[in-house]
């Protein structure tokens, strides 16, 4: 089964992933400009109308606030050479940017038409970002992260390990993201290391932020990590298994983390519990939270749950198959989710079902949902879908 797959990859902590190849030659071209609006996600404040990262925003909200026309129908597909379980990320034009096993790195147009290719020396299992500017950023299983700009390498950072967490772009140009090494890196724009903080387990949970610029981040050592700013310590929360789920920040400040122990948590800023919601199985999907504070997510009991603001059940949908892929919540309330039997589900908020779309493979990645209100997920069988 897919998630028996995700774990026997996941497990490896400490252990070399395969030779990083020879080192990637730094260059300054394409430099960008210290403006929030370049070497950040493109446009300030929350409400960014694209989705540059893996669960929208900094947050990891989950949620796009664009509206549509009309309901989506499919618009175009893309086949890559390998496995997608990269998540897309969606440029300010509608370009599409998502990882394939291969190697290869994608920029797809908005219209479906092929843009680029970067071939890194190992697979690409996380989410890229993209910066105002339009460089990419993103994380491999060959140890390193990327910084390219229209095919080219603008620089690459050597982690520790390999990677499958996926980089969260600060509207400063700070990248964030986390590795086997047990640590979580914070990486400038330039490509220079701002620090390396030491988490204790092995990392394949993607980093949030607060408002406050406070770090979230999961750990394999069964606990959700808070930093600094600065990246110092500031807290720990135990759960009782990894925590490969990424947290979502709501806007009070709580923190929602899934664990590989079959619940979700909801956590107050100061650390302490606020309540737990128990599913049927391992969490490996991210939670996505509502503007009304419902909070979304997967388990790998094949069910979508939507959990009350006061952890109350409201209500589950049940798949064909485990759902590790994250939700997506749209303007209307419309939620987007994939499942390992290879549908990708659309349901109204009060979880009845829309309209479903069958791949030819396993949805482990998460949807996103583009500028203009277009849907855009990859399937493991190497396809990228896209609904408009």
């Amino acid at each position: 089964m897919p998630r028996l797959v995700v774990a026997a990859l996941l497990a490896m902590s400490l252990s070399a992933c395969g030779p990083a190849g020879p080192r990637p030659v730094a260059t300054n071209e394409h430099a960008p400009l210290p403006d929030a609006r370049i070497v950040g996600t493109g446009l300030l404040g929350p409400e960014v109308m694209h989705w540059p990262m893996f669960r929208h925003d900094a947050g990891r909200s989950g949620r796009n606030g664009v509206a549509r026309a009309k309901p989506p129908a499919l618009s175009w597909t893309f086949a890559t050479g390998g496995e997608i379980w990269s998540s897309a990320a969606i440029g300010i034009d509608g370009t599409v940017y998502v990882g394939s096993l291969e190697g290869r790195l994608y920029a797809i147009g908005s219209n479906g038409v092929f843009k680029w290719a970067y071939q890194a020396f190992g697979p690409f299992w996380s989410s890229p970002a993209v910066a105002g500017d339009g460089t990419v950023y993103a994380s491999s299983v060959d140890k390193n992260l990327y910084a390219l700009r229209d095919g080219s390498l603008k620089w690459a950072v050597e982690l520790g390990n390999c990677s499958f967490s996926s980089p969260l772009l600060a509207q400063d140009g700070t990248i964030y993201v986390g590795s086997n090494d047990r640590k979580l890196h914070a990486v400038g724009y330039d490509g220079k290391l701002r620090f390396s903080a030491a988490i204790g387990g092995g990392i394949s949970s993607s980093p949030s932020l607060g408002t406050d610029g406070t770090i979230y981040v999961g750990s394999d050592d069964h606990s959700l990590v808070t930093l600094a700013p600065g990246g110092k310590p500031a807290g720990r929360f135990m759960t009782g298994g990894p925590v490969r789920s990424s947290p979502a920040v709501g806007w009070d400040g709580t923190v929602y983390i899934g664990s590989s122990d079959g619940a979700l948590y909801a956590i107050a800023p100061e650390g302490k519990l606020k309540w737990r919601s128990s599913t049927g199985s391992a969490i490996h999907s991210s939670p996505a939270v509502g503007k009304d504070g419902t909070v979304f997510v997967g388990s790998a009991d094949s069910k979508l749950y939507a959990v009350n603001a006061d952890g109350t059940l409201r209500w589950t949908f049940t798949a064909g198959g485990p759902v590790e892929s994250s939700p997506a919540i749209a303007a209307d309330g419309s939620i987007y989710v994939g499942s390992s039997d290879g549908s990708l589900y659309a349901l109204d908020a009060q979880g009845k079902l829309k309209w479903s779309f069958k791949t030819g493979g396993g949805i482990e990645a998460s949807p996103a949902i583009g500028p203009e209100g277009e849907i855009v997920v990859g399937s493991r069988d190497g396809t990228i879908y896209a609904f408009r």
